[in-house]
């Protein structure tokens, strides 16, 4: 065979598996009334898309829930998702139909907003159901993991090489039960010192998550993030005086409210836009979802009790 027909085949293959490749990696409309089994995380894009990781997959809204899509062609169920503060993702969790991946699926981060998704580590091994990254340097990860045994165990695991590489700590002070611990956070200012939010109050740890102790009995915080300033926390507090969304502009010291006092249910997750602090996404434990355009003054309720408006 000639070169230049070797060229035209190779050049028409290439073709090919782009087409197929892009063809697998679309957004597909989704109804109205739509059911969702859970909600494992939520995120906002720079571009004030929102996007909700659930037991089949990752949606999608531009317009506060008015409209839906199915991201790409991934039907697995996306524990620990989180979008990191340069607009990547990373999930962990299991396989769904037809799936790639072994169960557990390990560690996966996706570059273009879940169209498709880069094998990174612990494939096969691990489900982290939270995942969290240092604000000012999104390649220091740390995963817990809940219900882990023998060689991949329960415990606090640590990349800082953007989960290529790991290290497991064994936390000392935490509750034993890690289903205990419902939100983590390294702290803006040091990378060294986290924050937990359990089911006796918020602990903290100065040394990667190695030791913890009380910091604050008060409340518990169900989940918290970094605002795009790189310095205040937003997290969801709630305490036998008052609950709901608030801000901390002292890592933790004193909080301000922001409202979405939830009553009998709490938040699962939060996101805010990194380029608009004014756009907030909650989820809850209630497979519900909130959002707000302004900061926290009016919220809209754009997923009740897993139905999609």
């Amino acid at each position: 065979m000639k070169k230049g027909v070797i060229l035209s085949v190779l050049s028409l293959s290439l073709v090919l598996a782009a087409c197929r490749s892009n063809n697998d990696a679309k957004l597909s409309s989704v109804k109205s009334g739509t059911k969702l089994m859970d909600i494992h995380g939520v995120g906002i894009s720079n571009d004030g898309t929102t996007y909700v990781a659930n037991h089949e997959g990752l949606l999608s809204t531009k317009d506060e829930g008015k409209t839906w899509n199915k991201v790409g062609a991934s039907n697995d169920d996306l524990m620990g998702f989180n979008m990191r503060s340069d607009g990547t993702m990373m999930t962990s969790g299991h396989p769904g139909k037809n799936s790639e991946y072994p169960n557990p699926i390990g560690v996966l981060i996706s570059k273009d907003h879940g169209l498709h998704w880069e094998k990174v580590e612990y494939v096969g091994k691990i489900d982290f159901h939270v995942l969290t990254s240092y604000h000012q340097d999104p390649n220091l990860i740390y995963g817990l993991n809940q219900m882990g045994t023998g060689q991949y165990g329960a415990g606090i695991y640590q990349s800082s090489d953007g989960g290529k590489k790991w290290v497991k700590i064994e936390p000392k002070g935490l509750p034993d039960d890690l289903m205990k611990v419902y939100s983590l956070l390294v702290l803006p200012d040091n990378k060294d010192t986290l924050l937990a939010g359990t089911e006796n109050g918020v602990m903290i740890s100065k040394d990667g998550g190695e030791n913890w102790k009380m910091f604050d009995d008060t409340r518990l915080i169900t989940a918290m993030t970094v605002m795009p300033n790189g310095k205040d926390i937003i997290g969801y507090s709630m305490s036998n005086m008052l609950s709901g969304l608030m801000i901390t502009k002292d890592n933790g010291q004193s909080w301000e409210g922001v409202g979405l006092d939830l009553g009998k249910d709490a938040a699962s997750s939060i996101s805010v836009n990194q380029k608009d602090d004014q756009q907030i996404a909650v989820s809850t434990f209630n497979t519900s979802l909130y959002e707000t355009k302004d900061g926290g003054k009016n919220w809209d309720k754009i997923i009740s009790s897993g139905v999609l408006n």
